[in-house]
């Protein structure tokens, strides 16, 4: 008798059944600074967004037309176009760039960073692209990776874990491989940067799905695997023309310091202040040590 609804008491109805609680509805407003998971958080009906909004919600939901995204993909852009004017390889890829292009417009080669200081190129060289195949792979990170970024922690925090992973990897695969004028692209090292980043982001923000178990599994299983592949595969590879792979890990190694010592975290603590001392010091050293190897040997 006790389970029986006295009369006009309202019954919930199926959709409140079936209404379960979302990440903003634990966090608050303080998810939005997790990447992309702070960018699925907004409530939208998807039947009343055209096609381009549908897309855009669904596979890159943090990207903005007027974003510092946005000018980036324009820097990569103008420079590939750049780079085909300046002359490909026939019998290569699909819009392969050749090399003589490449160094032009600031490839990186060991050598002339070794005897010639030319560090400049350990920028230049994020913004190259080899073929089209590898500017439509980094345009499609762009707007999925920075964009989550941008929208978290701010344009400038994006834009300086994305050129200072890539300058960092860039340095560290330098320093491996050194003596050689060989040509090395360092786009993937940026990217391979924004894929520590978000690692980094979970080890800072730790504490703060102290209650909430499910989300710290899902969260440490999911990025953890992504790591391990990342760098089972790199390492498996061939360090080959254009594609340095120890870059590519300096750049995952830079990317998950720098996120811990720049990145803003969901709540501040203890923990937190730790993290980016931690963070601080060991970009340091790892920029110091890849420095010397270069002097060095």
């Amino acid at each position: 008798m006790s389970n029986l609804r006295g009369y006009g008491e309202q019954q919930p109805d199926n959709e409140q059944r079936r209404q379960h609680r979302t990440l903003s509805d634990y966090f608050g407003e303080n998810i939005k600074r997790f990447p992309l998971l702070g960018a699925q958080v907004t409530i939208t009906n998807p039947r009343q967004l055209h096609y381009y909004e549908m897309l855009s919600y669904n596979f890159f939901p943090a990207y903005k037309i007027q974003s510092i995204t946005s000018l980036v993909i324009l820097a990569y852009t103008l420079l590939f176009a750049l780079c085909i004017f300046g002359g490909i390889e026939k019998q290569g890829q699909f819009l392969e760039i050749n090399d003589s292009s490449l160094q032009t417009y600031g490839g990186l080669v060991t050598n002339q960073i070794k005897n010639q200081f030319m560090f400049q190129q350990l920028f230049t060289s994020i913004f190259l692209c080899r073929d089209f195949f590898h500017y439509f792979c980094i345009i499609l990170s762009l707007l999925i990776l920075f964009s989550s970024f941008e929208q978290a922690s701010g344009p400038i925090i994006a834009i300086s874990i994305y050129v200072f992973s890539g300058a960092m990897g860039a340095l560290f695969g330098s320093s491996i491989n050194c003596c050689t004028d060989l040509i090395y692209l360092h786009a993937n090292s940026a990217i391979y940067g924004l894929f520590g980043a978000l690692f980094g982001c979970i080890i800072l923000n730790w504490p703060s799905f102290g209650f909430q178990n499910k989300v710290r599994v899902f969260l440490c299983c999911s990025f953890s695997i992504l790591l391990i592949f990342l760098i089972v595969m790199t390492l498996q590879g061939e360090n080959s023309y254009h594609n340095d792979k120890y870059g590519q890990i300096g750049g995952l190694i830079t990317g998950i310091s720098l996120s811990l010592a720049i990145v803003p975290p969901m709540d501040q603590g203890g923990f937190q202040k730790k993290t980016k001392i931690v963070g601080w010091t060991f970009v340091g050293i790892f920029g110091f040590i890849s420095t010397l190897m270069i002097i060095v040997i």
